[in-house]
């Protein structure tokens, strides 16, 4: 385990049977293996109340391991062979950006052992240290999607970080070697000003509406196939029309459908330069009847079905 994490609650984990395996049995402890996922929790949600939202991210990565671990490998064994290890949690102890530095070694040290990294939030500043990490693993230029509702390049308000700063404050540590692509935006829920500064970053905006006109699919495969050495994909929970998502800080009427999140998780977890996924802003006490968390669970299971027929 990385320095620093605090370990996750084994009882958690279901258990099924021999004739219906699920993934909590596949689900384990220990070092971070070459073509294997490593599971990081960021289970802070400081950054949330900071700007003003509601909390309750904080419990997100538990809710999100444990409907993660109900579900089976596939029935068509999708993910048959696949190595999960469970690194842990990143949780309060100092600083937001002390909990921030914990997260960020902790997905570095599996990305440099040649896993991919899957990060349960929490709030959505967590994407600052995922991926930060890769951008630490490679040399080149990391392109990122941020589906989302949100724009999330708000400046810090009175210098305290909140969860809407994650990708100014990686635009301006990392400059021109991180390009940003941000699907699935609401102009009503955005600010005239953080659009002009996606737009002098270079930052491509896809709205809600655009995506839906193209078609989901092709445009989030348009998304992925930005100029970059590798990619990290946030799926930020809140993009979710509110009737499958309502356990998240700032719901929203209109968005994807989950059938959306989930072919878009699919996508990402195919795609060989993907090397982090974030699934951010789940939030148990806010949820009715494990809606948000279910629907957590399956976008991250989606996800590993497309890792999983990579060509290796």
């Amino acid at each position: 385990m990385a320095s620093g994490l605090r370990p996750s609650d084994p009882s958690l984990l279901y258990a099924g049977t021999a004739d219906d395996p699920r993934l909590g049995e596949r689900i384990e402890t220990g070092i971070p293996l070459r073509n294997g996922v490593a599971l990081v929790g960021f289970a802070d949600d400081r950054a949330v109340v900071n700007g003003r939202g509601r909390p309750g991210a904080a419990l997100g990565p538990a809710e999100a391991r444990r409907f993660l671990s109900r579900l089976t490998p596939g029935d068509g064994g999708e993910l048959e062979g696949l190595r999960i290890r469970d690194l842990g949690d990143a949780a309060p102890s100092g600083s937001i950006e002390e909990t921030h530095a914990v997260a960020e070694e902790a997905a570095l040290e599996a990305l440099r052992a040649g896993a991919c990294v899957v990060l349960l939030g929490g709030g959505h500043d967590g994407a600052f240290a995922s991926h930060s990490a890769l951008l630490r693993a490679v040399r080149g230029r990391v392109a990122a999607v941020n589906v989302d509702a949100h724009l999330d390049v708000r400046p810090l308000r009175e210098g305290k970080i909140t969860s809407g700063t994650p990708f100014r404050r990686l635009a301006e540590r990392w400059g021109d070697r991180y390009g940003l692509h941000e699907f699935g935006i609401q102009p009503q829920h955005n600010a005239k000003a953080h659009r002009l500064f996606c737009e002098e970053r270079g930052f491509l905006i896809v709205t809600l509406a655009q995506a839906r006109e193209e078609g989901i699919a092709p445009a989030f495969e348009r998304a992925l196939a930005q100029d970059g050495e590798a990619l990290a994909v946030s799926l930020d929970l809140d993009a979710v029309e509110a009737a499958s998502a309502p356990g998240v800080s700032a719901p929203c009427p209109d968005g994807f459908s989950a059938a959306d999140l989930f072919a878009c998780a699919r996508a990402a977890g195919a795609d060989p330069r993907v090397r982090v996924l974030d699934v951010m802003e789940l939030s148990p006490p806010l949820d009715v009847d494990g809606r948000t968390a279910r629907l957590a669970a399956m976008a991250i299971w989606s996800f590993l079905a497309g890792y999983t027929a990579r060509p290796r």
